[in-house]
């Protein structure tokens, strides 16, 4: 009776590790789409702002020349505030640019050599994988994808800054032009 129970014990210590990387895969799936949906909002707005402020520079600078310290700061701003949107504009196309991470072959990754098998070989290999390697390979794609969440929460992050900093320059910039 022992021994069943613990092999009734293995077999849901297993299902529910299945469940959890189930669960862990998904939030992150979820947390990566959401990372690019966002940035590909804060590219948008970010380069709609690298527009503005070129034209607000160009419409400053082709004025008549007012050698106003103020008129000088407002287009120093200007051209400040389109380089950080610039930038934030790097990060948010870092942030949604496919991420590709090679280890070592697994049955997961879709530039794996199993998958470039005629389609018989790759049946016939999958049904022959082991459990503990089908486990292995999933706890290594939850690692990668984790890896790859990082990257790109860090580098919305990055854009996020560095709009916000813009907004910040572009402002100062539209007083400054307003006064002068």
């Amino acid at each position: 009776m022992g021994s069943a129970a613990a092999k009734i014990a293995e077999v849901e210590r297993a299902l529910m590790l299945e469940r959890f990387t189930d669960f862990e895969r998904s939030v992150l799936q979820d947390n990566i789409v959401l990372c690019d949906a966002k940035s590909g909002v804060l590219l948008a707005f970010s380069g709609a702002m690298v527009i503005f402020c070129l034209d607000a520079f160009v419409g400053l600078h082709g004025a008549a020349p007012q050698g106003s310290l103020l008129h000088l700061g407002a287009i120093a701003l200007f051209v400040l505030a389109a380089a950080g949107f610039l930038v934030s504009c790097h990060f948010s196309l870092a942030t949604v640019l496919p991420r590709l991470r090679r280890g070592r072959p697994d049955h997961i990754f879709w530039e794996a050599p199993f998958f470039r098998l005629p389609v018989d070989s790759y049946v016939e290999q999958m049904l022959a994988l082991d459990l503990a390697v089908q486990h292995e390979d999933r706890l290594r794609h939850l690692h990668t994808l984790a890896g790859i969440c990082r990257s790109k929460f860090r580098h919305f992050q990055l854009s996020m800054r560095f709009g916000q900093a813009s907004f910040v320059v572009l402002v100062l910039a539209e007083l400054a032009r307003i006064i002068a």
